[in-house]
């Protein structure tokens, strides 16, 4: 009985779109459309009206946001090996740049922010590095290098610092197999 009326559930649906919708946008938010599937219009906060039959419609945050970055494992230019992990705080200026010429921005942030903390630690001694830390010095390379990658993609770099630094020793077990 369901299938008999699959169909008329599927025409509803269709009219449904032909009905134009509202979305209330906040002052902490920005809206994308995507009309007739390539002209993007930006849209400020407000109410927005929209077609849902030729237009598909996002809104993403664009006030301050944070990641916690995973900790990584590096080797330091004195060949000691640190566990390193991070914080980034941002927040994005241009939305057009990060969510419609990124696939996954949150995933583009995460990638070019652990990419700087490499870059920027792995030049470092260990006492280098951690002299850095106390004085401050090493949250600003880090948020400079962070910086620089991420404008190109609307995204602006508040604050950048190491949450995890300790030093490692690593150890890689290799097991063997024997096949009788």
């Amino acid at each position: 009985m369901d299938n008999a009326f699959a169909w008329l559930s599927n025409l509803i649906e269709w009219f449904g779109q032909l009905i134009p919708r509202w979305v209330l946008i906040d002052p902490t938010e920005r809206g994308i459309k995507f009309v007739w599937g390539s002209r993007v219009v930006i849209v400020e906060p407000g109410i927005v009206w929209y077609w849902p039959a030729v237009t598909r419609f996002m809104v993403h945050p664009v006030v301050r946001q944070s990641n916690n970055l995973k900790t990584q494992t590096i080797t330091l230019k004195d060949g000691k090996t640190a566990a390193v992990g991070g914080m980034c705080v941002f927040e994005i200026k241009d939305i057009e740049a990060a969510f419609v010429h990124t696939y996954d921005t949150d995933e583009t942030i995460r990638d070019i922010t652990l990419s700087a903390i490499h870059d920027v630690c792995c030049i470092l001694t260990w006492e280098e590095m951690t002299e850095q830390q106390r004085t401050g010095e090493l949250d600003r390379k880090l948020k400079a290098e962070a910086r620089k990658e991420l404008e190109r993609y609307g995204v602006r770099v508040l604050k950048m610092t190491l949450t995890d630094l300790a030093p490692v020793r690593v150890l890689k077990i290799v097991q063997a197999t024997t096949t009788d």
